[in-house]
């Protein structure tokens, strides 16, 4: 048997087998740094600013007020001050034909001297608070007004944590970064146009300078002032005078103001009260409408175009700060 002796194979050589390499993806650092200022800035901003405070003051104001701003409240008030005029009228009526001495009632004398100023002040007063009544009614259908600087503040959070997580978080929690940072922004967005917060705000405004006049420690005090006339003059009508034998028209309009006393000075006290406690309330609602007076515009007005500036601001940004690949150099 013979043996084949075979000569060596000789292979061409393979190129070496390599796995495709992704291009690089690069982080989109300016739209994720805006997210993270805009976070920053809406987080610290309404803490420095007080806004937390105003707002509240300003809840308070709006719901301190309503029982006083009603259609029956307000019709109330100006049947409590006609029996107020007819019966200072019939005072004068019965000094003039009865002869009354001066200071045989004190009380009364005071009141005389002080009527028409009592009732133009009384007058001036319902004025101001039946012109705002509108303007409330628009203010108050915001609702939850002092839960304004909570949306932004957790709207800060969110767009912050999300520029973090874009800057320095794992590539693959981009998307999700993205979407908080959506989601935020349209919570500032959609909320002014929900809540009707630009109208409201335009009211609020208005509300605020209509008050003005009345919402002062001295408006209250002059208020008080002829309160305590008021008592001491229908206090003498209850008693000595009753020795004063008034008759016709004066008499009952006298009877009248008597019976109607308890009604009247309760409406008077729970109206005055409602002024004085919430002069600090208008003082910081007041303030927050000054915020940004120095650029000529209403701190009130400006609120819901600030949110839905900064919404849009935020959500620009956020849909440019996607991580992109880089696109393979040939």
């Amino acid at each position: 048997m013979s043996l084949l002796h075979l000569s060596p194979l000789e292979l061409p050589g393979a190129p070496p087998v390599a796995r495709a390499v992704a291009a690089p993806v690069r982080r989109r650092r300016a739209p994720a740094v805006v997210l993270l200022v805009l976070g920053v800035l809406l987080t610290v901003a309404p803490v420095a600013g007080g806004l937390f405070a105003k707002a509240a003051a300003g809840q308070q104001l709006v719901d301190a007020f309503g029982p006083h701003l009603t259609a029956d409240a307000l019709d109330r008030y100006d049947a409590d001050l006609t029996t107020l005029r007819n019966g200072a009228v019939a005072l004068d009526a019965v000094y003039r034909t009865e002869h009354v001495e001066h200071g045989r009632f004190p009380g009364l004398d005071e009141y005389r001297r002080k009527a028409t100023a009592i009732d133009g002040r009384a007058t001036g007063l319902l004025g101001s608070v039946r012109a705002a009544q509108p303007d409330y009614l628009r203010v108050a259908a915001i609702g939850g007004f002092d839960r304004i600087p909570f949306l932004v503040v957790i709207a800060g959070l969110a767009m912050a944590y999300a520029g973090v997580l874009l800057l320095r978080g794992p590539r693959r929690r981009a998307g999700s970064a993205v979407l908080i940072a959506v989601a935020a922004s349209v919570a500032l967005i959609g909320y002014p146009f929900v809540s009707d917060l630009p109208a409201g705000s335009h009211a609020g405004e208005r509300l605020q300078r209509a008050l003005a006049p009345v919402m002062t420690a001295d408006a209250v005090r002059q208020e008080q002032e002829d309160f305590v006339v008021l008592v001491h003059a229908v206090g003498e009508l209850d008693t000595s005078f009753g020795d004063v034998p008034p008759t016709g028209r004066a008499r009952r309009d006298l009877l009248a103001l008597v019976r109607a006393w308890p009604s009247v000075s309760s409406d008077l006290a729970g109206l005055i009260g409602a002024i004085n406690d919430n002069l600090a309330n208008d003082r910081a609602l007041a303030d927050l409408d000054d915020l940004t007076r120095g650029v000529g515009v209403s701190g009130l007005v400006a609120l819901p175009w600030l949110l839905v500036g900064t919404g849009v601001l935020a959500s620009a940004a956020a849909s440019t700060a996607v991580p992109r690949r880089r696109r393979e150099r040939r």
